[in-house]
Parts: structure tokens; C-alpha cells; sequence
């Protein structure tokens, strides 16, 4: 037998006025229904710290994940003139040309005598430098 049922059946048995005992009984309702939210909310509450504890734990496997990709997918830059050479796993660990605007890589002009472009044709960028000396800064890189 709950608090509130000895509570109702004492309310019975003590000689008190009528409005009173309709008083102390809308009170101990109140109090049931409270209990009742009390009980839901903290019910809710265990739930939802077990899920902001399964969040933390997707949040840190995410971020180890994050860590992970951008050590594999690091790469150095260099710069030579107007041309971004860059090394890391995309190119194979070799030093490409790539455009410093968007970031696509170039091709140089085996003749040497162009000027390297953005292969990109809504790029539009143009180098202001000879394919022959960047594949210089090229063999350079390498060796």
C-alpha cells in the first residue's frame, strides 16, 4: 500500500468538515499526478542521457575517423611562381603542377614553349611562366 492510499483511507476515518476533506483529497490527487510526471520525466531523462552518451561515442569515432583521413590524404605544397606543385597520395607521392586558382591539376607542354593553363576551361587561369621552366622546378623537386 502506497503513501497516498493510507493518506485517502486516514482522511476517511478523522472527523472533519466536508469541504476540508474535499480540500486535503484535491491536494493528494495533485500530488498522485505529480508523482506520475515526476516518474515519466525521469524516465525520459535516462533516456535521453543514454542517448547524448551513444552521441559523445559516434562524435568521438567520427573525429578519430576525421584525424585518420586527413593525415592519409595530406599532401605538401610548393610554390613556384604562379604554379602550385603539390605531393601526397592523390598524385602518387610525385610532385605535380596544379592550379593555384582551383586546385586542379595542369598538364605542362612537353615542347616548353606554352604557357601552362587550367585544364579547367571555367577556371580560365593562364601561368605567366614557361612550361620549359616549370618542368625544370619539376626535375628539381624530385631529385
Amino acid at each position: 500500500m502506497s503513501l497516498l492510499e493510507v493518506a485517502r483511507d486516514a482522511l476517511k476515518e478523522i472527523p472533519i468538515s466536508d469541504v476540508l476533506r474535499e480540500r486535503l483529497s484535491l491536494a493528494l490527487d495533485q500530488l498522485a499526478d505529480s508523482e506520475r510526471k515526476i516518474a515519466a520525466l525521469q524516465t525520459e531523462n535516462g533516456s535521453l542521457q543514454a542517448q547524448l552518451e551513444r552521441e559523445r561515442l559516434d562524435h568521438r569515432q567520427t573525429q578519430t575517423e576525421l584525424q585518420r583521413l586527413k593525415e592519409l590524404l595530406s599532401e605538401e605544397v610548393r610554390f613556384f611562381h604562379d604554379v602550385e606543385f603539390r605531393r601526397g597520395a592523390r598524385t602518387g607521392g610525385r610532385w605535380t603542377p596544379f592550379c593555384p586558382k582551383c586546385h586542379l591539376p595542369i598538364t605542362l607542354s612537353r615542347q616548353g614553349g606554352e604557357y601552362p593553363y587550367c585544364n579547367d576551361r571555367n577556371c580560365g587561369w593562364v601561368s605567366n611562366v614557361m612550361s620549359q621552366e616549370l618542368h625544370g622546378y619539376e626535375q628539381a623537386l624530385t631529385s
